[in-house]
């Protein structure tokens, strides 16, 4: 008989996992949002878009290759090769060149999670709370404290804060990773107020990136959306403020550096993120996180440094690992 598997989050890292295993176990994904993607969100409002978590992504193993090569041949993956620049108070911009192909998905970031999920048992505004273990069975609550299933095993691919209050693991598990915020600022901007380039890094600015979404490969360009990413420090600094005035300031910073009048700025919305960047790991990590013996385990691209290639790597590497000695 197959084993039961809760995996806890369906972003890239969760359904990677879900689909490596599929054929070894009964699998159901518990996911707290409307929808999937995780950090590879898309917000929409009317007919404008947003990628406000990952902006693009790079492949360079192998087994991330393969993973894509369907989704690029049957356009849901694209090759962007966007005009980009890097701008700072302090010179002047310079263009900046890419050495790698770049990938974007379509019709917005969300679009590979939407088409690797077909198949899945996927539970979605489900947020998973409370783990019980009884008789070698682990009984799943949900924040209204009803019971979820039970299940042989339970995965978190959530981001590390977040699994690390879900599975009850040694302290020292968890040593030596990180998590950090980011703010993502989204603005409706006409496409002829904006600048000619596509895409910027940001120096010495409350900001570190700015991308114009809605001339993204599959995007609608008379629906200007701009995204504005904060640094990781500035967030932490002001984690906590007013979120209008977070969302003011960044605007400014936004106009300061790229032009942009203030008045040509029709809407502009904040979206915190807690958990938004992995900090570096040091050495060569497993990849992942398990507890064989009471069978719990942990994916995600906090386990490797970060990187949407890393939350697909983490959870290859995982599922690999529960195939080896047999879940």
């Amino acid at each position: 008989m197959k084993p039961n598997i809760a995996i806890i989050g369906a972003g890239l890292a969760g359904l990677t996992l879900a689909r490596e295993l599929a054929d070894h176990a009964n699998i159901t994904l518990f996911e707290k949002a409307r929808g999937l993607g995780g950090r590879m969100a898309t917000r929409r409002r009317d007919r404008h878009r947003w990628d406000h978590g990952a902006q693009f992504f790079t492949a360079r193993s192998r087994a991330f290759k393969t993973l894509l090569r369907p989704f690029i041949d049957n356009g849901t993956v694209v090759e962007w090769r966007p005009n980009i620049t890097t701008l700072s108070p302090r010179q002047p911009p310079y263009k900046r060149p890419w050495f790698e192909p770049h990938y974007v998905a379509t019709p917005g970031m969300n679009g590979l999670l939407k088409a690797m999920s077909p198949g899945l048992n996927i539970a979605l505004q489900t947020r998973v709370d409370t783990l019980k273990q009884e008789a070698g069975k682990w009984r799943l609550f949900d924040d209204q404290r009803a019971e979820l299933g039970e299940f042989d095993w339970v995965i978190s691919s959530a981001p590390l804060p977040q699994t690390e209050v879900l599975l009850p693991l040694a302290a020292d598990t968890y040593a030596g990773f990180g998590m950090r915020p980011c703010y993502a600022l989204m603005l409706t901007v006409n496409d002829g107020d904006l600048p000619a380039w596509d895409a910027a890094q940001v120096n010495d600015s409350p900001l570190r990136w700015i991308a114009f979404n809605h001339r993204l490969p599959g995007r609608d360009r008379n629906f200007g959306a701009v995204v504005a990413h904060s640094t990781a420090d500035w967030a932490d600094a002001h984690l906590e403020d007013h979120q209008e005035q977070v969302k003011h300031t960044l605007t400014e910073q936004f106009c300061t550096l790229t032009g942009v009048s203030p008045n040509a700025v029709q809407d502009a919305q904040l979206h915190r993120w807690r958990y938004a960047q992995a900090n570096a790991v040091e050495n060569d990590p497993e990849g992942y996180v398990l507890d064989a013996e009471r069978k719990l385990a942990a994916c995600g691209d906090w386990c490797l440094g970060g990187r949407v290639e890393a939350a697909f790597t983490s959870a290859h590497r995982l599922a690999a690992q529960l195939i080896r000695q047999g879940l």
